[in-house]
């Protein structure tokens, strides 16, 4: 007579099979899981610099002038001393608005030129300014200002009665690089960093007009 069931052997191929199906299954499903959020990480990324790009080159194409330095109520690198960061821009217009990288916390931050710092990106890499002009005041042809040139004087004011050098008025051009990471620090071995570079024309500055 044969008795219904599954003997302990039995049980145990079955139970390993079961594994063996579920880990393949698993083991297909985790890449495509990381690679649609690397994908989706990617899209973010790109958005976001995107969207801070277009923040910056829009102030700086309607800013009567720049400053490489913080300029304000409380947050002055002038009054300090300072008239130079690479990091570092103030767009003077009908308002003033300074953009610098604070390096501890990898942000863009904004400064209102009064009491009021906000966060305008996250997982900041890298942020550079560089300054073009023409060769004299007569020329056509742009070249990059050494920042020295911005150290060295003569020594002009403002309406304000802030002290620049004087070579801050030849700037017409301003070179922006901008670096990003993911962020997620997961993804990031699967999401490069992305950076882009933008040639910026001031507008507004006395050699446009």
């Amino acid at each position: 007579m044969n008795e219904d069931g599954f003997t302990i052997v039995e049980l145990l191929i079955a139970t390993a099979m079961t594994t063996a199906v579920i880990a393949a299954v698993l083991a297909t499903i985790d890449p495509l899981q990381r690679m649609l959020r690397a994908q989706g990480e990617a899209a973010d990324l790109h958005q976001r610099l995107r969207a801070a790009s277009d923040t910056l080159a829009r102030d700086l194409r309607t800013a009567d002038s720049v400053r490489p330095y913080r300029v304000g109520a409380v947050r002055d690198d002038g009054l300090a001393g300072v008239f130079y960061r690479p990091d570092t821009i103030a767009v003077i217009g009908d308002e003033t608005r300074t953009y610098y990288f604070k390096r501890d916390t990898s942000q863009l931050m904004q400064y209102d030129a009064g009491r009021s710092d906000v966060p305008v990106l996250d997982h900041v890499v890298r942020l550079a300014f560089e300054y073009f002009g023409p060769a004299s005041a007569a020329g056509t042809a742009l070249v990059r200002f050494d920042p020295a040139a911005f150290l060295d004087g003569p020594w002009v004011e403002d309406a304000t009665r802030r002290r620049f050098d004087a070579d801050l008025l030849r700037v017409s051009e301003v070179r922006i690089a901008l670096r990003l990471e993911a962020t997620a620090a997961s993804l990031r071995r699967l999401v490069p960093d992305e950076e882009i570079v933008l040639h910026v024309a001031l507008r507004n500055s006395r050699l446009a007009r």
